[in-house]
């Protein structure tokens, strides 16, 4: 027996087609998160409306995209909600853009 003998399924990346098949029915989705009111799709608190209000779109979004997709996408986009309402509390808090660009530290 091989180290990878028990490995008999093969991932093949998506191509374009399906990439844009994947992002619309993301998109779908998530318009209907937005439309709902529901911020984290992740939480399970939250699984009970997600699955009530945007069900039959979440299914299609599984079916259409990878699951490392899935997941990413929905992480990403809490993220985002998360980090626009920040930035959107400072500004209001009266804080201002730094007048110069941060850059990496060069080694």
């Amino acid at each position: 027996m091989g180290l990878f003998s028990g490995l008999t399924e093969v991932t093949v990346a998506p191509d374009k087609a399906q990439r844009v098949k994947c992002w619309d029915k993301r998109d779908r989705f998530f318009q209907c998160l937005d439309e709902h009111y529901i911020d984290n799709s992740l939480d399970k608190k939250e699984l009970a409306k997600v699955n009530d209000k945007c069900g039959e779109i979440k299914k299609e979004f599984e079916e259409d995209c990878a699951a490392s997709w899935v997941k990413y996408f929905q992480e990403k986009r809490f993220n985002d909600l998360v980090r626009q309402r920040y930035i959107a509390k400072l500004e209001s808090e009266g804080a201002q853009p730094l007048p110069f660009k941060i850059e990496g530290v060069k080694k």
